[in-house]
């Protein structure tokens, strides 16, 4: 696969991994990826810890399951979310962003078959949600999202050294873009290798369960935990996903008026 066939074909994988583990070889594919990612003044602050063992992956899933059902409680959380959730296929082809509401969250069972206006009102209404949260609501997808963090073949913990700090006032801000072109390396070779990743951000949403994290891992205080990416093989590659067209986000020579 070339890289602009796996550019386009990435797709953040929520569901279930083959049963097999990571094979070798590919997993030093993974990290060579990483490795020769670029960073300023090639300081390259990154390190990774890769987690397989069950001891680890229990952890991590338990403080995702907990971190799922304290959002489901957090008003200003699910506002925040509903911004992006999109209940009408045709409305999330036509915007171009977002995502699907059917696809990212496993509603209760009263509401699956509910009809698109009535879905279309809670999430306008989102901190409503709040009720059902402390009612018990964010339990299910809580532990089905845990269920595939103990269960992936593979994890890995993003962590940036803040010691490996480049020059310049920026400094800060070109330490997290070479996390982010790290990140990017690793997901373009996944996705060549047909190896499904998704990100874990629910425990990294407060300092406390990062704290948890690194403790938990023997992360020094000297490290910032980024993120978290399950990992495993899937059948195929891509699927369904919309982007807003060039014309939206490109501008020639100054950025035009809104």
């Amino acid at each position: 696969m070339n890289v602009f066939d796996a550019i386009i074909q990435r797709r953040s994988h929520r569901g279930a991994f083959q049963k097999r583990a990571v094979d070798p070889d590919d997993l030093e594919k993974l990290i060579e990826a990483a490795r020769w990612a670029p960073s300023p003044f090639n300081v390259q602050p990154w390190e990774l810890v890769l987690i397989e063992a069950a001891e680890g992956k229990t952890a991590l899933a338990d403080l995702t399951e907990q971190a799922v059902i304290a959002q489901f409680k957090d008003p200003n959380f699910l506002n925040d979310n509903s911004r992006w959730m999109r209940v009408k296929a045709s409305e999330w082809q036509q915007r171009g962003d977002g995502v699907l509401l059917s696809e990212h969250v496993t509603l209760p069972k009263p509401l699956q078959n509910a009809p698109e206006k009535f879905l279309e009102e809670l999430l306008n209404n989102a901190k409503s949600f709040t009720l059902l949260g402390h009612l018990g609501a964010g339990k299910m997808p809580a532990r089905e999202i845990a269920i595939q963090v103990r269960e992936a073949p593979l994890l890995m913990l993003v962590t940036m050294n803040c010691k490996r700090f480049p020059p310049g006032q920026g400094g800060t801000r070109w330490m997290w873009l070479s996390m982010g072109m790290l990140i990017q390396n690793v997901l373009l070779a996944a996705t060549a290798l047909k190896i499904g990743v998704q990100f874990v951000s629910a425990p990294f949403e407060s300092a406390v369960d990062r704290e948890k994290i690194r403790q938990l891992f023997n992360v020094p205080t000297s490290h910032e935990v980024i993120t978290l990416l399950r990992m495993g093989y899937v059948d195929t590659v891509g699927g369904d996903s919309v982007r807003k067209q060039t014309s939206e986000f490109v501008h020639i020579e100054k950025m035009k008026a809104k």
